[in-house]
């Protein structure tokens, strides 16, 4: 008998509230957790460098960008909707092209684009 009620009762019981809680943590996961995935702030130092034209120093910051979000889609791929990480995806790769052709006003465009996605990203 009590292996049935764990069957059938608290078994499913558990397992949706695990799905539930995967499902809300998508703020909570693009938080930082160490030195390696600190996306948002890697933006923020490439806003500056692009102010000031340091383009090598923005070529080797949007390369450490991509990676840190490679990282936080292995966190986030379940709690967040695909598109918005495309879309996070391809502003990043706009901005490695606009560092590339040396197109400020490109990237300033992108990174505030990046700034509206990363504030709704597992809203």
């Amino acid at each position: 008998m009590k292996t049935r009620f764990w069957l059938l009762y608290v078994t499913p019981i558990l397992l949706l509230l695990i799905f539930i809680a995967i499902m809300a943590s998508g703020a909570l996961l693009k938080k930082p957790f160490g030195t390696q995935d600190r996306l948002m702030e890697s933006v923020q130092t490439l806003e500056k460098q692009v102010d000031a034209k340091q383009w090598n120093a923005a070529k080797s910051q949007i390369d450490y960008a991509m990676q840190a979000w490679e990282r936080i889609v292995n966190r986030i791929q379940f709690s967040v909707e695909r598109e918005t990480i495309y879309d996070i995806l391809g502003t990043l790769a706009r901005i490695k092209g606009g560092i590339a052709a040396e197109d400020d006003k490109a990237i300033k465009e992108e990174i505030y684009y990046f700034y509206a996605l990363w504030d709704n990203l597992g809203d």
